[in-house]
């Protein structure tokens, strides 16, 4: 305990002690027989006192009343300064300290030590806390028999301690103070003399001190005492070689740290204790706020429990070798992380060495969704195609209709076929050309009715009505032209093939700051809330009716209108369903950024990407556009390919009996 204080502190409380024992039983020897002999003359007092009471109360004529006998011992203990009282059978008749009115009020007092010890004939003394007038007192009582007219019973006299503890108490007072004085005296005493000492300790400690916070040029030159000199030998010694090794630990950190964060991979290296000890710039940059984690297990900077698995077997491994694994942390980023353990003097430590593998990952995957998806929508048609055709061969039909209808079963699967691919190759085109199409003042009201009379017989087959609320005045905006007409040609084509007969497919436009929204809107079924967000995904169909390919689409449709409108820097989306009471209607917004002086003439470098409009939040990734491109290229260049990319090739032309039909490539069903 005592290591803990400063050595002037020791010699100080050393001294305290000493004196401490040496007065200390001296003065509690003195104060214990003080207080008992100052106790047993107050006792005795009180014995001659209530004799000499006794006798005035023989002498005295009798009582009236008891009223008579409480003025008389108020009057007595006012001139004797003692607390006089009279009780029978525990009942208090009569108090000097009580007025006659409340003696009614006093507890029994037939209990008490000193009346029950008095009721034997002897003397009673007592000496306690009086709850009735708040005091220390000695009481003596004495049996009383019959006289002045009094009932036999007990007289009791009480005198005060106060006067005695006053005496006691300045007597503890003076002893107290002269005890102060001596550790008060013996402290300065301490002080003085360890002064010089602790001067020259001091500068010492401020040496050392200077020298741990790297002053390693500081030595020590004032040595307070001989005792002291090979301490300070040991210090200026040992300040001396830390410069040296710590000279030579900057150089090799110097060339490490320029190695560690020089790396484009994400290193962390982990104690023995298998907690992050340091990380590198690129780790930091891979992972917000892993910066914040030093001193944290790998599972609470990665939240991966196998990550953590792996790191606890090969540090209580004594063989463990390097090994590798891959893991998603979320986000779209994978990595693949390198651990490998290493033995110092701490023990067996690790180094994590995170590899980026998202991009490789993600083409991976896109690479695999498209061959997918597009294996998917032709295997269905080219089974179809296959059967009949092979029926027609091994077994053909003898009725010439029954023939017919196989080739045109066969003839709509190729031209299912058809639409699929071209529209594929429109939106590779798209996804090719990017931010570098040319964008050029559109008369999209124009576009807009053009597109309206083109779908009118379309409309009217299926009794539906077409409604151009656009206006006769121009509406500009900075677009392709050929890619609006594609965007309204699906949008429109949609809305009439969802709609119910005898209903209306609305079109609209607003314009405001710069900004063209154009609007189409319907009647049909509307959409579910849990597919909002995927309509505009390739290949993504609303399958209502249980059979996706019985509506003829690729669902490629809305994907090349939000890739198109994207491009131009606009926003597609839509709101269903527009009855909240019947849950039906949907409608397609799209939104078009009116042309600026500075956009006039626009070319493939002023296509206004930098307008503030929303950028392609969900737009495919460029890596998929130039897989989707070169996929068609590669199915064009084969000859197996041949029949289905002519046929494309004249299906996208303006002279295509399909084109602006509801079979057509922009003939695309909802959410395609």
């Amino acid at each position: 305990m005592m290591k803990q204080y400063s050595l002037r502190k020791r010699l100080v409380v050393g001294t305290w002690l000493l004196l401490i024992v040496a007065l200390l039983p001296p003065y509690l020897y003195f104060d214990k027989t003080l207080r008992r002999d100052v106790l047993l003359e107050a006792k005795a007092r009180a014995a001659e006192d209530v004799d000499t009471t006794y006798w005035l109360l023989r002498e005295h004529p009798p009582f009236p009343s008891y009223r008579h006998l409480n003025g008389w011992v108020t009057e007595l203990s006012r001139r004797t300064g003692t607390r006089i009282t009279y009780i029978v059978d525990g009942h208090v008749l009569a108090d000097s300290d009580v007025p006659f009115e409340r003696l009614s009020t006093l507890e029994d007092h037939a209990n008490r030590p000193e009346v029950l010890e008095a009721r034997t004939g002897a003397l009673g003394t007592d000496v306690r806390f009086s709850a009735t007038l708040g005091k220390d007192l000695i009481y003596a009582a004495r049996k009383v028999d019959g006289i002045a007219g009094l009932d036999p019973g007990t007289l009791r006299l009480a005198l005060p301690l106060s006067v005695v503890h006053d005496r006691l108490d300045r007597m503890e007072n003076g002893l107290v103070w002269a005890f102060l004085f001596s550790l008060m005296a013996s402290g300065a005493l301490g002080l003085v003399v360890t002064r010089p000492l602790l001067r020259g300790m001091e500068t010492m400690a401020m040496a050392a001190q200077a020298i741990g916070q790297g002053e390693y040029g500081r030595r020590i030159r004032d040595i307070p005492g001989r005792e002291l000199r090979p301490l300070a030998h040991a210090i200026n010694g040992m300040a001396h070689n830390i410069e040296q090794h710590l000279h030579q630990l900057n150089e090799q950190k110097g060339r490490l740290e320029a190695v560690f964060n020089g790396m484009h991979e994400g290193v962390m290296v982990l104690d023995a204790a298998g907690r992050i000890e340091s990380m590198n710039r690129a780790l930091t940059a891979m992972f917000t706020g892993i910066g914040n984690k030093l001193g944290a297990t790998p599972l609470e900077a990665t939240m991966k429990p196998e990550l953590q698995r792996m790191v606890d077997e090969m540090l209580i491994s004594p063989n463990a070798r390097g090994t590798s694994m891959q893991t998603d942390l979320g986000e779209g980023r994978a990595f693949e992380i390198s651990l490998v353990p290493f033995r110092d003097a701490s023990g067996q430590r690790m180094v994590l060495v995170f590899h980026d593998i998202s991009e490789r990952e993600k083409l991976e995957r896109i690479r695999r969704d498209f061959v997918a998806n597009v294996s998917h929508e032709l295997k269905t048609p080219l089974t179809s195609i296959k059967g009949y055709a092979e029926t027609l061969l091994e077994a053909p039909p003898s009725s010439r209709d029954q023939m017919a209808a196989f080739l045109r079963t066969i003839l709509k699967n190729a031209n299912h076929m058809t639409k699929m691919v071209n529209s594929l190759l429109v939106l590779a085109r798209s996804e090719h050309k990017g931010d570098k199409v040319a964008l050029t003042g559109v008369d999209a009201a124009e576009v807009l009715r053009q597109t309206v009379r083109e779908l009118e017989p379309v409309a009217s087959r299926k009794d539906i009505t077409l409604e151009n609320g656009v206006g006769a005045g121009p509406l500009v905006v900075l677009a392709d032209r050929d890619g609006l007409v594609e965007v309204f040609r699906n949008l429109l084509d949609n809305a009439i093939k969802y709609s119910p007969p005898q209903t209306r497919v609305s079109v609209s436009a607003t314009a405001a700051d710069g900004r063209v929204t154009l609007c189409v809107s319907d009647q049909g079924p509307g959409i579910p809330e849990k597919s909002r967000d995927r309509i505009f995904e390739r290949f993504y169909r609303l399958d209502r009716d249980g059979d996706g390919t019985k509506n003829g689409s690729a669902g490629l449709g809305l994907a090349i209108c939000r890739r198109i409108v994207m491009s131009h820097g606009g926003d597609i989306w839509v709101e269903s369903p527009l009855d909240a009471a019947t849950r039906t209607g949907a409608a397609f917004f799209v939104m078009l950024f009116s042309p600026r002086p500075e956009d006039e003439g626009t070319g493939a470098d002023g296509d206004g990407s930098d307008r503030d409009g929303p950028g392609d939040g969900q737009g495919t990734p460029a890596v998929l556009h130039a897989a989707t491109t070169k996929a068609m290229h590669a199915a064009a260049a084969t000859p197996e390919a041949a029949a289905v990319v002519a046929p494309v090739a004249d299906a996208s032309g303006p002279s295509a009996p399909e084109q602006g039909g509801a079979d057509g490539p922009g003939g695309q069903p909802r959410g395609a």
